[in-house]
């Protein structure tokens, strides 16, 4: 069976950069009640502008920015390897499809798995196409808001506001397009957390 760092060896890509943009940011991890999931990090693709505005939504909210660029090596093995190693902590994102399976597959030797993921596709004639799978409440707050502008901040609430072991639903629909939401890739929203946060079958 292989382990991560076999994973990481087999050519996987994983980095990090520092980010001046939002290094004002605080850097305490969000406190929240009890049956809400607390976000320890913001993992964000600096490629793309809709997942920086969602990361900057989330330090808001006190959850720390993690930015990279595709390859994912720096924050494995500088933060999340040694973070998880004493504790495990959930971390939400806005990343590529690769960028999720890499930490996915890393998460799965503590314990972690993906308990919310979205697809937010490519817009296409003033339309993106969305595809959420986790819990109800999270998703229902997506889809509330569908029609209201500014999606990253919608994201980034809904996100840090996840429920711990609610009823999981899959939901499509679709949104109009905004300006700065560009991305010519499908982009994924996700929240990585341990296995006691997972959400149930509905």
């Amino acid at each position: 069976m292989t382990n991560r760092r076999q994973f990481i060896r087999s050519g996987v890509a994983l980095s990090v950069v520092s980010s001046p943009a939002l290094s004002a940011f605080p850097g305490v991890a969000f406190a929240t009640a009890a049956t809400t999931l607390g976000l320890e990090h913001c993992v964000f693709d600096n490629r793309f502008a809709f997942a920086v505005a969602v990361a900057q939504h989330a330090a808001r909210a006190g959850v720390r920015p993690a930015e990279t660029s595709g390859d994912l090596t720096a924050l494995w093995y500088d933060r999340l390897d040694l973070e998880w190693t004493r504790t495990p902590t959930a971390l939400g994102g806005v990343t590529t499809q690769p960028g999720l399976f890499v930490l996915e597959t890393l998460a799965a030797d503590y314990g972690m798995r993906v308990i919310y993921r979205g697809r937010h596709g490519v817009p296409e004639d003033g339309v993106i196409a969305h595809s959420l799978t986790g819990p109800a409440a999270l998703v229902a707050q997506l889809r509330a808001g569908s029609r209201a502008p500014d999606c990253a901040r919608r994201l980034a609430d809904a996100m840090t506001q996840c429920p711990i072991g609610a009823a999981a639903v899959q939901r499509e629909f679709t949104t109009p397009a905004e300006p700065a939401v560009t991305h010519s890739e499908p982009l994924f929203s996700w929240i990585i957390a341990p296995r006691f946060a997972a959400a149930r079958t509905a």
